[in-house]
């Protein structure tokens, strides 16, 4: 190695001396013996980590599938629990006519309650539009949306609604 960085660098030279530097290098690894239980433990442990690859791959080219048709099942699922168990055993909008003082829905708060036991509201009964119930917050299916909807609202001194319930 020496010679080598002696001597200008000339191409041919530098070659024979790494070939040179190989062969020594080559004649080393063929005095090793490795022995054959080494070898064929070396060979089933490929083969076994080459299985374990391939059922890997096999799964990963299934799971956007597996995602899907569980993302899928589950939504079908919630569809079907809402419509055979809905939220809300009473209608929404009853008719207010059939309504006693009894069967009132509770007031929906608005703002926060501790605003709600400040205040000294006035109740207020109104025919709001039902989109604008989701301004709200409230949910309003898109089959009553351009509707109007008769609610009592506890309103505040300044006019802000506080609370409401939603009658017909």
């Amino acid at each position: 190695m020496k010679d080598l960085m002696n001597t200008p660098l000339d191409a041919s030279y530098t070659d024979a001396v790494l070939d040179q530097q190989f062969s020594l290098l080559r004649k080393d690894l063929q005095e090793l013996n490795t022995p054959a239980s080494t070898e064929q433990a070396l060979l089933l442990a490929f083969t076994q980590q080459q299985a374990k690859d391939k059922k890997q791959a096999r799964s990963r080219r299934f799971r956007p599938w597996l995602a899907g048709l569980l993302t899928l099942s589950g939504s079908f699922g919630l569809v079907m629990l809402t419509v055979m168990f809905p939220a809300s055993q009473h209608p929404l909008t009853p008719d207010s006519t059939t309504v006693s003082n009894t069967e009132l829905p509770p007031f929906v708060a608005l703002v926060p309650l501790e605003r709600l036991n400040n205040e000294t509201p006035s109740m207020l009964e109104a025919e709001v539009p039902a989109a604008w119930l989701t301004s709200l917050g409230m949910p309003v299916s898109p089959e009553i949306a351009g509707d109007m909807v008769q609610a009592q609202m506890l309103v505040a001194a300044d006019g802000e609604p506080l609370a409401m319930r939603l009658l017909k």
